[in-house]
């Protein structure tokens, strides 16, 4: 055989090789389960179908336009101006991430951008834990959001994170859950502008509900439950700083889905208030055998009895743990703004000491 027709055999055979190749993945894509087909089969939580539909259906990626606040009235008119670190503190000095913020940067090396995770982030504005972080502090991260009024109104901000449509799963596959909106949401129109006021309320997930409690409430729906880990497979975040949980009643089931081996969570911020004791020690007994220290409880504010806990390894690190005790006023100061240690002003220090900040009672 010549020379020149085995070329042509050789390159026939591997062209039919690559339409082969394309045909099977075309048809891997075509085949993907619906979202219903994927909870019926339970499919893991790494399931490459699922994670392209997070991807695709249910995810917005992090804004690069100016934050828009336009929409917000009430307290949060402070987010209209432009303002320093300092005077965004002195509006939100009772908001919680305050001392889960110190927690991170006491114990945790930072390594590249800080990242976190809030579960239960409303608008991304309305009593955000971790707008501070992401506005002032160059964070970024995943915000989760089951009531999709408050998913839209969030999309409109800009934040500089990914949000995602969903709750957290119950489970280690997808499911439905039934939700109960916040009662209390109300859309107005006011010189013009569309003003939303917002109380959150008792909204969440109405854990052991069956479809049939449907017909006896009207103001339950049915959504669509994703677990944590293939939100963040979707977004490739696998090392998060801090972790915000709140989830009106179902933290401990969601804390089980996670799989500590494969996601790095430093911090943890968990609502437990009005928990009670058993449930709130289940919780503690978890994330000890987890790896973690349960470092305090926040003591006042808008989450007091959050309790926030801290990987052991970095808690426990002597390279850290000459840190533990109470930070000074001028680290508080700098943690919370990102300003460094020589442009401190200690007018600024003076006027700290007088919002009486629950942390500074650590």
């Amino acid at each position: 055989m010549k020379k020149r027709e085995k070329g042509l055999i050789f390159l026939t055979i591997t062209i039919i090789l690559l339409c082969l190749l394309f045909s099977m993945k075309v048809k891997k894509g075509l085949n993907c389960l619906s979202f219903d087909e994927m909870i019926l089969r339970k499919v893991s939580m790494d399931d490459e179908c699922l994670v392209d539909y997070i991807r695709k259906i249910k995810l917005f990626n992090p804004s690069t336009l100016p934050y828009n606040f336009t929409s917000r009235t009430g307290i949060y008119n402070i987010h209209f101006v432009k303002q320093s670190p300092f005077q965004s503190l002195k509006k939100d000095r009772d908001a919680p991430w305050i001392e889960a913020l110190i927690a991170v940067e006491t114990f945790v090396p930072k390594i590249g951008q800080r990242v976190f995770l809030e579960c239960g982030a409303l608008d991304g504005v309305t009593f955000s834990t971790t707008l501070h972080l992401e506005r002032y502090l160059n964070w970024t991260g995943l915000l989760i959001e089951a009531d999709a009024r408050f998913y839209n109104d969030m999309k409109f901000v800009h934040r500089k994170a990914y949000g995602v449509h969903a709750c957290a799963s119950l489970y280690n596959h997808p499911s439905y859950a039934l939700f109960k909106p916040s009662p209390i949401f109300f859309p107005v129109n006011k010189n013009g502008r569309n003003i939303t006021g917002i109380n959150p309320g008792n909204g969440g997930i109405k854990h052991g509900l069956r479809a049939s409690d449907i017909e006896d409430s009207g103001d339950l729906l049915q959504i669509q439950c994703i677990p944590l880990y293939s939100l963040l497979l979707a977004v490739s975040l696998m090392k998060i700083d801090l972790f915000i949980l709140d989830t009106e009643g179902v933290e401990f089931e969601i804390l089980k889905t996670i799989p500590f081996e494969k996601v790095e969570i430093a911090v943890l911020m968990i609502e437990v208030y009005g928990k009670p004791e058993i449930e709130r020690q289940k919780i503690h007994d978890f994330l000890y055998v987890e790896g973690y220290s349960f470092y305090q409880t926040f003591k006042g504010g808008m989450h007091p009895g959050d309790d926030i806990f801290i990987k052991e390894k970095y808690f426990k690190n002597s390279e850290y743990q000459v840190k533990s005790s109470k930070p000074s006023l001028r680290d508080i100061y700098r943690i919370i703004t990102g300003q460094k240690d020589e442009d401190i002003d200690e007018s600024d220090l003076e006027t700290l000491i007088s919002l009486s900040l629950p942390v500074l009672d650590v």
